[in-house]
């Protein structure tokens, strides 16, 4: 056998032993707030990072450091456990072991996470019981991330959750949701994770969050992105690797997990479980993009919070010690992946799924019998869950079928004065370049259409539709403009970013919302004149305006939109008006340039 394979086998022989998380003995002074309090309350942030900074001073593994402030003044902070001292992202000590980051408290009541990752880190450090997880591995934890919304502290914050007693809030300060901000990173805190993110370069992603939705018996399920959008290699290893092992350490442990749930019908679990093919303003999407595993861990609400945490921190040491103990496989798979981007992605970027009607797999499900009954309440039929226990072998439909790809260009050019998104694409770990002279080019555009906006608010924006037509052109460029190349490692998040039909594009979040507003404007009477010359002068011009009254009732009783439609034949109209300021350069042109400083 393989040693890699040896090895893995060895871990999995050890972490299938029964295992229980409080059966060893701690000294007072390192049981946690979580634990002191019968395994029913969470620390403030005050009282977490003391209990951090603690083992920072006991042990020489523990680093905690921060990495950026949250809108109210508050410390983000990062704790990181190495054996070898690698608490800086170049550090020699890293090659050979897998850097995992752990992430709580995104949605900040939502924190098992937090408490799971303070007891591990305790647990490798002073009691040592653990210490082994770092023989292969450096861990980075962000212990609360949504800070300004876990102090939003309460009992009543998560009306669907069965403890602990009092927790944070789902959204920042600013009333945004940060699982829903990783590709258009408004957020402050999104804008410090990004950095941390792209200078660590994490092999493996772990968020840790509690989920909503039915009851039934299993206490954790978990999600991974496995569709087309995510390279090859790094699907490979998720499929092969990663998810049967983790299903069977899982099972060893006393935890039987499955694929994080939508049902096909609420009503009727049994009809099975749909998969969804999340956008990278998701966490684990956005890693994936990034050529790197993410992680979904969705405890069950109504479990109770030490059972919760417990299933957390089982969920937590597996994962870690299967990235560690499979590290050449996944940073072969990691490193293929950022390979195959920065030759250029040879086959078109997939950008929209849909959810394939055929089942692609069955999950042993453990439900709660259920009935439905008429509510006098809400006036329509609801659910109702008893604790009477079943199994039973459902679907799942899991497979996705892509809707909509683009085959990336050789480079996206973007007029400099565009710098908000010019430096969101910084943020993303995109290296960015300008010409250092002008140049004209053959490139691809893009001109807009039937422009609508959302009327209510979504996550500070209101997100805009529209149609799309490309065209080839021949274009001018100034000196200063800021070139995209796409032969470099995150290729797919500039893709998702700057292709008008992604599902996260910049200019559907709003980023470029002045280009479809009309600037100039024609004089009624001066329009007037100008269309009876135009007429006169232009006889297929004629005919297609009477054609047009004749089959277009409103256009033909709208004065405005019959003045309009001369005004936008004319000289006179703005041909930069929904054009799209972004173009796609399709060829490897000989281009000056030099790096964006």
């Amino acid at each position: 056998m393989h040693r890699t394979k040896l090895k893995l086998a060895w871990v999995l022989l050890l972490l299938l032993q029964p295992a229980f998380v409080h059966s060893q003995t701690i000294p007072d002074k390192w049981l946690t707030d979580y634990e002191k309090s019968g395994f029913r309350k969470t620390p403030r942030d005050a009282e977490t990072i003391d209990f951090c900074r603690r083992l920072e001073h006991a042990s020489p593994w523990i680093k905690v450091l921060t990495f950026g402030k949250t809108p109210e003044g508050r410390d983000l902070h990062l704790v990181i456990a190495s054996k070898e001292g690698a608490f800086e992202p170049n550090a020699p000590p890293r090659a050979g072991k897998a850097v995992v980051l752990i992430q709580n408290g995104i949605h900040a009541g939502e924190i098992d996470g937090k408490d799971a990752c303070l007891m591990l880190l305790r647990d490798i450090a002073i009691t040592k019981s653990k210490a082994s997880l770092l023989d292969h591995a450096i861990l980075l934890v962000i212990p609360i991330y949504n800070l300004d919304g876990h102090e939003r502290f309460g009992p009543y914050n998560r009306i669907n959750q069965n403890g602990p007693d009092e927790m944070g809030w789902r959204v920042t300060s600013q009333n945004l949701n940060l699982n829903r901000d990783y590709l258009k990173a408004d957020a402050p805190e999104t804008q410090a994770w990004l950095k941390l993110f792209t200078e660590w370069l994490p092999d493996f992603f772990i968020d840790c969050h509690v989920t909503d939705g039915a009851d039934f018996q299993h206490v954790l399920t978990y999600g991974l992105e496995t569709h087309e959008g995510v390279s090859a290699p790094l699907r490979t290893w998720i499929n092969r690797n990663y998810v049967p092992a983790i299903e069977r350490m899982m099972a060893s442990a006393g935890s039987s997990i499955v694929p994080y749930m939508f049902f096909k019908d609420d009503k009727d679990p049994t009809l099975g479980i749909v998969g969804f093919p999340a956008s990278p303003r998701f966490s684990t999407s956005y890693s994936a993009i990034q050529n790197r595993p993410g992680l979904l861990i969705e405890t069950h609400m109504l479990k109770d919070y030490k059972t919760r945490v417990e299933a957390t921190y089982r969920m937590l040491e597996s994962t870690i010690a299967l990235a560690g103990s499979d590290f050449p496989a996944l940073h072969r798979a990691v490193t293929e992946a950022d390979e195959e981007a920065a030759h250029g992605i040879p086959h078109p970027v997939p950008l929209r799924f849909e959810v394939a009607d055929k089942a692609n797999a069955t999950i042993r499900f453990l439900g709660y019998k259920q009935r439905v009954e008429k509510s006098d309440i809400s006036g329509t039929d609801r659910v109702v869950y008893t604790k009477v226990p079943y199994e039973a072998n459902i679907p799942r439909y899991d497979s996705f079928i892509v809707t909509k790809s683009v085959q990336p260009p050789f480079a996206y050019l973007i007029p400099r004065q565009w710098r908000e998104v010019i430096g969101r694409l910084r943020l993303h770990g995109l290296r960015l370049d300008r010409l250092t002279a002008p140049a004209t080019l053959d490139v691809e555009s893009y001109r807009f259409s039937n422009a609508v906006w959302q009327q209510a608010p979504f996550e500070g924006r209101h997100p805009v539709t529209y149609s799309v037509q490309s065209s080839t052109e021949r274009r001018s460029f100034p000196a200063g403009t800021v070139v995209v190349r796409m032969n470099q490692r995150a290729a797919r998040v500039a893709v998702h970013a700057l292709e008008p039909e992604a599902p996260d594009a910049f200019v559907a979040w709003g980023f470029f919302d002045a280009i479809f507003e009309q600037k100039e404007y024609a004089e009624n009477y001066v329009m007037e004149s100008m269309a009876t010359d135009m007429l006169a002068k232009d006889p297929q011009l004629k005919k297609e305006f009477e054609a047009r009254l004749e089959r277009d009732t409103s256009f033909s009783h709208s004065s405005a939109a019959r003045l309009r439609f001369f005004y936008e034949r004319s000289p006179y109209w703005d041909p930069e008006m929904n054009r799209y300021p972004v173009v796609r350069l399709m060829t490897n042109a000989q281009l000056e340039t030099e790096p964006l400083p």
